[in-house]
């Protein structure tokens, strides 16, 4: 049975207080289903549970437990201007966005892929009901990124082309530099209560002044996403050509046009 249809009896059949602890509990029996077959459990849990999350979302509105830490970072950058809040695919990509709207702070663009936006460019922030203008990722992108930067709109983009592959774009942050736009890192994990840590912390060299400065800020991220593909059992990245299981590469299907933030060089 196809997941959006298991969301739909799911959402017809549970209160939306139980949306996410359901999200939590049926990822971790399917990871557990996939290790007594012989595969990668917690990868597979890790992958479900943004997918439980997204499909649960076009169903409605539903509570998630998270703590904010780095309140005081966006207390100190916002005032001053838009910011360019970059994260990674593995790390729980969609729920700052979601802390940042329910803190009722300054909500900034995403670069979304194109089959999650609706009515033209919004996008339906998780678990809310609630939709925000957005930037469909396409080879245009740093270039749109350029004009709302400009305009003072803070822009939120992904670092990687997808969960596994470990490819990250230096290009924001090229832009954000020589915008004088300052850099924070943002990211969630789930923690052992079943509550989603969130932080957001200034990149190493929030405002990107040298091609060095760039280099420190993606090895941080590196760094992120190596820690994280060792907790589910992964010593590094996933070749494209390697063998992925059917989740993976659904999961990479659903967030490819993500990548396209990227394809074009920035210009001055």
């Amino acid at each position: 049975m196809p997941l959006s249809r298991q969301a739909s009896i799911v959402a017809a059949v549970l209160p939306p207080r139980l949306h996410f602890p359901f999200a939590l509990s049926a990822s971790r029996w399917h990871g557990r289903l996939v290790s007594m077959s012989g595969g990668n459990g917690p990868l597979t849990e890790l992958l479900m549970r943004d997918l439980w999350l997204q499909e649960l979302t076009s169903h409605g509105a539903f509570p998630i437990l998270w703590r904010l830490h780095g309140r005081d970072v966006l207390d100190r950058y916002l005032p001053q201007g838009p910011v360019l809040y970059f994260t990674i695919h593995l790390a729980m990509s969609e729920i700052p966005l979601r802390v940042v709207t329910e803190i009722q702070y300054p909500v900034p663009i995403p670069v979304a892929d194109p089959g999650r936006l609706v009515e033209g460019e919004r996008y339906k922030v998780l678990g809310m009901n609630v939709f925000i203008p957005a930037l469909a990722a396409s080879s245009h992108s740093l270039a749109r990124m350029r004009t709302l930067l400009l305009q003072g709109n803070s822009i939120a983009c992904l670092a990687d082309r997808d969960h596994l592959s470990g490819s990250f774009s230096a290009n924001p942050l090229r832009l954000a530099g020589r915008l004088g736009v300052p850099v924070i890192f943002t990211w969630g994990e789930l923690a052992p209560d079943g509550v989603i840590d969130v932080a957001f912390e200034p990149a190493p060299h929030p405002m990107c002044e040298s091609e060095e400065a760039i280099e420190k800020n993606l090895r941080f991220l590196r760094e992120l996403h190596g820690r994280i593909l060792r907790s589910v059992g992964l010593d590094g990245p996933v070749a494209e050509s390697s063998s992925q299981s059917p989740v993976a590469e659904r999961v990479r299907l659903s967030t490819a046009a993500s990548s396209r933030v990227a394809e074009k060089p920035v210009a001055d």
